[in-house]
Parts: structure tokens; C-alpha cells; sequence
């Protein structure tokens, strides 16, 4: 039988429309999928999970200025910390940012923020509040994006001056202010373990909840209950500084509760853990007094942001739980912060994964090299406030002034500052703790500004009567359990210590202007009123007599400094001796 032409192009043509088919099916369907997982599905049924980011600033110390160094690297200053908080919030990929302070906020801060009263480091932060923040009253709406908690140098001027700073109000003070009245912090502070003698109550709301896309996240604070012992017992007589972890876990039951399961802590206490780059990593060793604090937190805490000890840390521990708990800490002065993620499920409010990654803010990469020009332009109006007090010249530096130690324990800068305190008060001999020189000094100009960097905290330099066994006795303390924070800087005397003997016998030879120390005597002994208090662990100074005090720290280094000839050539000279 012949074919039939018609029918033949009419199965060609049926073959060319199945095969059109096949291919559009090929094609489109990845594409139809795809749409499904991404589009459709989002329209009918909610994410199971939310992404969180908290960034971590701790111990940031009024650090507005730039001038910091990491790994011999500029870093840090306001306009370089807001590039780098700029960008982190807009990198995308997350249902919501929080930004964290883990105290520290202020106090030793540098001349730009520490002599306006750090008002300008409050506004700056406040530059990060949304508008769920607008006023410190409404800081704790559920969807303000700031929290913090406080520090033991929150209290370095008083409770009084402390709430003003958060609450807001000019107060008794004569300063310029940045923003008149002053407006207080529009972030929401929180502390659990500070409370009231008269009461026992909590000086500040113990935690606060925050509501990210649907689910709450609690946030506690605690600031480190060793706080009495590195503080003016004047400024904190009203309060009590109670166990951290026990404080914490108080508030555990109440927050659950209310069905919050995602939990995290800022503690103003740390450790210190080897530097690296990356997200947490699992085998870190961290040492240091937040290692004894984590495994005695509620099981239902998965991380802690922590601060104090002014080092790097990111790393898992285990709470009383056995969970593992996300510890992180990112330096000190506007160095770096801890870029937290979080992934918490919808239905359970349980946070199912947590990693970090400590950012040093470099300013010599991006986006480093672009500072925040918003922040910038706040920066150059606060030095122009500041200008006339901090940029008044007092002497010159013939070599760098620095804090750098002697293998037995002294330093120029650290002679210096303990020099002008004897000076001041005539006295045989004076006593500082390191810890109170808070900033080096480079070869050239000496402002007001520089001087104050190095003693930022209006310390009273006062004078007290000693007799020789209890002079021995203070430089015995600089071995004793607990140990303490710092080591001291003499003047007036020369030591010798053998570091081999035991901790109460160490000191082998004393000498005051060349003659040996007579236990029996009495001598004349300069100290500021934080270690006339005891401060830093040196309980021996509470035993003087004859208290008299005189000028503040920084007027006492100031009168010095110009009393001295010029250019300063100042070095160690060996009044500190190791043996062993």
C-alpha cells in the first residue's frame, strides 16, 4: 500500500510536538522547582527556623579615638568600629541584629570621652538604636536592638552618676554638654547580680526579652561580684556584688516560663584563649575565672558574651547541663567584636546551632578604609569641645614612655606616674598599681590630653603614716592568693625578691633612700584613695594612719611633668630586682 503523504507529516508533526514537550519539561522543571522551594512555599507555610546575629562589644573604654593597635595593625576608633558595624548589619541573611555590650562601656576612658563625662560614648552607641529604642524610657520594647550590662567601671564615679548616665539629665556638673539635657542611654541595661543593701533587690532588670521575628531571646547580665575588690569601696557602698552564676540561674525558671528557651548571658567576667581566625572552634583551651563560672550555669543557657579580662575568646564550654555553651570575647578598646550567629527553631524557641567569629576592626582594610563619615563628623565635634584642656602642651618626650615591664616587674611610664604621687605629697616613699596607667606615650609633645589618657580616673593622691613591717608586708601582697590584678610601682625604696621562695617570704631586701627598711619605724607612704581602700587586693594600706589627701592623679603627673626638665629622658632605673 502506497503511504499516505498527509498522514506521514501529520505524525512527523505529532513527534516534533511531544519532543518540543520533552524539552520544555527539561527545562522548566528545575526552574518550576525551584520557585516552589523558594517562593511558593514561603507564601503557605512559615520558616521553621530564624537566623539571629548579635554583634559583641566589649570593654569598648570610651575608646571613640582611633590610636589602638592589633598585631602591630591600626584598629578601632568610632568612625573605624561603626564601618564595621555598618556592614555586618547589612550583610543580609538574618531575621534580626542585636548588639550587645558586655560592660566596660566606660570609665578609663581617653580625654574625648572621659572629660565630658562619657556622654559622648553613651550618644554614640545610641547612634545603633532603632527606633524601638527612641527614648531610655522605651528601651525595653521587645524589639529595641540594644542591650548591655554593666562593669566594674560603671561605677567608677558612683551609683548616682551611673544611673544618670543611663537615664539621662545634666545632673550637678559644669561639663558642655554634646546633647543639652543630656538623653541617657537608649540601650537597655540589665544585671542580675547587683543589688541593693537595704532591699536585696536587683539595681537594674535582671534580663530582658527580645522579640526577633516571632520568637523571643532572653538576654541576663551579671558584671563580675569581684567588683569590691578593684573598686573605690565608696562609690559601691550601697551595693551588694553577688555570686555571677547563681544570680543568673535565679532568673532561669521565670524566663522558661514564659516559654523562652533561647538564652543568653553578658557577663562582665572572661578568660583568655589562643587567638584565631574563624568560626568557633571545638578543641579551644580557655583559662581564666569564666572556666569555673560556665559549668555552674542552668543547662537551658547556650551563650555567653563575656568580658573583663580584656582578651580573645571563642569557644564552646559545658554548663551544669552538659550542653555545650558558645563563650566569646573580642579584646578591648573598639579592637575588634564577636560576630555571633544564632539558628533557633520557631516551634521550640530552642537555638539549634551557634558559632562566632572574633573581627578585629582593621583600619588599614576594608571596611576599615572607609570610617563612617556620620561617626566622623561626631568624632571632630567632640575634639573640638575638648581641644582647649586636652590639647594644652606640657612637656616633651625625648623617647617613647611605655608600659612595657623589666623582667622584674618596672617600667619608665609606671616610675613616672608613682614619682609625681611621692612628689605631690612629699612623702618617703609612694605605692601605685600598675593597673591605673592606662595608656603609652610616644616620643615628642606631651598634651593635658596625653597625661590623662595615662590617668583617666580622678584618683585622689592622699598621704598616710607606716611603719616598716607593714611596708613589707603591701610588697608581700603582690605574691598572695587570690593574686592580685596588678603588681606595683614603687618610689622612694628599692626591693629585691627572690621569685623562687615561697608566696609571704619573697621580698629578700628593702631599702628607703639607701638605708635599710627598719621594721619598727615609721615612714611616710603616698597612694591614691582607691589602694588607701584597699584596691586591687592590697588590704595592708587600710591599716594607715594619718590619712591627708591632696590633688587628683592627673594634676599631680601634670605639675610634675612641667617641674622636670625638658626633653623627658625618662628610664627604668632598677628599683625593682629579681632573683631567680
Amino acid at each position: 500500500m502506497t503511504p499516505d503523504p498527509r498522514q506521514e507529516r501529520l505524525q512527523i508533526r505529532l513527534h516534533i510536538l511531544i519532543g518540543l514537550c520533552i524539552l520544555a519539561l527539561v527545562i522548566l522543571a528545575p526552574i518550576v522547582f525551584s520557585y516552589y522551594l523558594s517562593g511558593s512555599v514561603h507564601a503557605t507555610q512559615p520558616d521553621t527556623t530564624i537566623h539571629v546575629k548579635i554583634l559583641a562589644i566589649n570593654d569598648f573604654h570610651g575608646q571613640i579615638i582611633p590610636g589602638q593597635t592589633l598585631n602591630k595593625r591600626p584598629v578601632g576608633g568610632s568612625p573605624v568600629m561603626a564601618s564595621y558595624l555598618n556592614t555586618a548589619m547589612a550583610s543580609g541573611n538574618t531575621d534580626g541584629v542585636i548588639i550587645a555590650l558586655p560592660g566596660d562601656v566606660v570609665g578609663a576612658s581617653p580625654p574625648e570621652s572621659g572629660v565630658l563625662l562619657d556622654e559622648p560614648t553613651m550618644l554614640f552607641f545610641n547612634g545603633y538604636a532603632n527606633q524601638y529604642c527612641a527614648r531610655p524610657s522605651n528601651s525595653r520594647d521587645a524589639s529595641c536592638n540594644m542591650v548591655a550590662t554593666l562593669g566594674n567601671h560603671e561605677f567608677d564615679n558612683g551609683i548616682t552618676e551611673l544611673m544618670r548616665k543611663i537615664n539621662g539629665g545634666d545632673g550637678a556638673t559644669n561639663i558642655t554638654h554634646l546633647v543639652d539635657p543630656y538623653p541617657g542611654s537608649k540601650t537597655t541595661y540589665v544585671c542580675a547580680n547587683v543589688v541593693w543593701k537595704t532591699n536585696n533587690t536587683p539595681i537594674l532588670p535582671p534580663y530582658t526579652l527580645r522579640n526577633i521575628s516571632g520568637v523571643q531571646v532572653a538576654f541576663v547580665g551579671a558584671a563580675t561580684m569581684n567588683t569590691p575588690s578593684i573598686q573605690m569601696s565608696a562609690k559601691i557602698e550601697d551595693v551588694i556584688f553577688l555570686d555571677e552564676a547563681e544570680s543568673i540561674n535565679r532568673y532561669i525558671p521565670e524566663i522558661q516560663a514564659r516559654g523562652v528557651h533561647a538564652i543568653v548571658v553578658l557577663l562582665h567576667e572572661g578568660g583568655s584563649q589562643t587567638p584565631y581566625d574563624g568560626p568557633t572552634q571545638v578543641n579551644g583551651t580557655v583559662t581564666g575565672r569564666v572556666t569555673t563560672i560556665i559549668p555552674r550555669l542552668n543547662g537551658d543557657i547556650d551563650v555567653v558574651l563575656s568580658g573583663h579580662t580584656h582578651a580573645f575568646t571563642n569557644a564552646y564550654l559545658t554548663n551544669s547541663g552538659g550542653n555545650p555553651v558558645l563563650l566569646t570575647q573580642a579584646y578591648m578598646y573598639s579592637k575588634g567584636y564577636a560576630d555571633v550567629d544564632l539558628i533557633i527553631d520557631r516551634a521550640t524557641g530552642e537555638i539549634l546551632h551557634k558559632s562566632a567569629q572574633i573581627i578585629p576592626t582593621y583600619a588599614d582594610q576594608f571596611p576599615g578604609t572607609s570610617p563612617d563619615p556620620a561617626a566622623a563628623a561626631f568624632l571632630a565635634k567632640v575634639k573640638k569641645v575638648v581641644a582647649p584642656e586636652v590639647n594644652r602642651l606640657i612637656g616633651v618626650a625625648a623617647r617613647n614612655l611605655t608600659r612595657e615591664k623589666t623582667p622584674a616587674g618596672e617600667s619608665a611610664l609606671g616610675d613616672l606616674v608613682v614619682d609625681s604621687q611621692r612628689d605631690a605629697m612629699k612623702t618617703d616613699v609612694a605605692f601605685i598599681t600598675n593597673g591605673g596607667v592606662r595608656a603609652d606615650h610616644a616620643k615628642g609633645n606631651i598634651t593635658w590630653g596625653d597625661l590623662y589618657s595615662i590617668q583617666p580616673f580622678a584618683n585622689i593622691v592622699c598621704s598616710m603614716t607606716m611603719n616598716g613591717e607593714q611596708i613589707k608586708r603591701v610588697l608581700e601582697q603582690q605574691w598572695q592568693e587570690p593574686l592580685p590584678p596588678h603588681n606595683l610601682a614603687v618610689s622612694g625604696l628599692v626591693y629585691t625578691y627572690d621569685a623562687a621562695r615561697p608566696a609571704g617570704s619573697k621580698v629578700t631586701d628593702v631599702k628607703i633612700h639607701g638605708l635599710p627598711l627598719d621594721l619598727k619605724a615609721l615612714y611616710t607612704v603616698s597612694v591614691v584613695d582607691f589602694l588607701a581602700g584597699g584596691g586591687d587586693g592590697y588590704t595592708t594600706f587600710k591599716e594607715g594612719q594619718n590619712i591627708t589627701c591632696g590633688p587628683v592623679d592627673v594634676d599631680a603627673l601634670v605639675t610634675y611633668v612641667q617641674s622636670l626638665p625638658q626633653p623627658l629622658n625618662i628610664t627604668t632605673d632598677g628599683r625593682i630586682q629579681r632573683i631567680n
